[in-house]
């Protein structure tokens, strides 16, 4: 099952305002560790071209393949000396996730199972000059894999692609240190909900303090979690977040992620509930 691994092992504390019960997850990082593979920039895959998750051989979008070039880029600013991958995730990671909204069509895209997956050059081609950046999408399976998968996924989220592609959880987005994601048709508990992400900053800014991020997301998160089930009432479903560390937002990930999440396990979908029972 796919883990969204924590950037530090703590869990904020439940907060209660209003009449819900607004609770604050553990820290997300983004994604998985992007790959790194060498070439010249010739040769680099283009955008709206595929491929898979460690190679940069062409292949077909209407194929099997894994992975979608969002943009290819250059990294400036760096020491000539290779970089240790911190330093490489800093530099390609934010803007490659800034790509992420445009390429799929909407600000959705951290709610999803679609994530940055990013490429540099290796050792050997950082002492020939090389600096490019290579940002392209994976959908992870919930083994914590790129899934091979056909068809182009360049404006999915623009339509009705959410549902293909959303999060749901099978543990507790606020209690948690790490988040199981399983397929939203089996057993969960929560739910990451459209609109659900709400912008906290810039990765070139300080990250504001955790009492300012959950102050910005607590309106965010309560509208969209009582929009998505067509109630506010509800005492068996709350909305939850999860909000970046210090390394993620150092690296793009400057977003929290609203939740639906229930007070137990259930099948089904909470979209569109109201005051329903929940599904079995």
């Amino acid at each position: 099952m796919t883990r969204v691994r924590l950037a530090v092992a703590i869990v904020l504390s439940a907060l209660t305002l209003s009449a819900c019960a607004i609770q604050v997850g553990g820290q997300a990082v983004p994604g998985p560790m992007p790959s790194t593979a060498s070439a010249s920039a010739p040769t680099l895959p283009k955008a709206g071209q595929c491929m898979n998750a460690y190679e940069l051989k062409v292949l077909q979008c209407t194929d099997s393949h894994e992975a979608e070039v969002m943009s290819v880029g250059e990294m400036t600013g760096l020491p000539s000396a290779y970089p240790d991958t911190q330093v490489l995730r800093k530099a390609a990671l934010p803007p490659c996730r800034q790509t992420l909204s445009e390429y799929l069509g909407s600000g959705d895209a951290d709610s999803t199972r679609l994530r940055v997956w990013a490429f540099w050059p290796n050792e050997q081609g950082w002492k020939d000059g090389q600096r490019w950046r290579l940002c392209t999408v994976v959908e992870i399976s919930p083994d914590e894999k790129p899934l091979a998968r056909k068809g182009s996924v360049k404006e999915i989220l623009k339509g009705n692609g959410f549902s293909t592609f959303q999060t749901c959880t099978q543990g507790s987005p606020s209690k948690d240190q790490e988040v199981k994601v399983v397929a939203c048709n089996t057993a969960h508990l929560a739910e990451a909900v459209p609109a659900g992400v709400v912008s906290l900053g810039k990765s070139s800014d300080p990250a504001p303090s955790k009492e300012q991020m959950n102050s910005i997301a607590n309106e965010k998160c309560t509208k969209a979690v009582h929009d998505y089930l067509g109630s506010s009432k509800r005492t068996d479903v709350f909305p939850a977040w999860r909000n970046p560390g210090s390394q993620a937002w150092s690296e793009g990930w400057t977003n929290a992620v609203c939740y639906a999440e229930a007070t137990k396990v259930f099948n089904g979908t909470l979209l569109g509930i109201r005051d329903n029972p929940l599904p079995n």
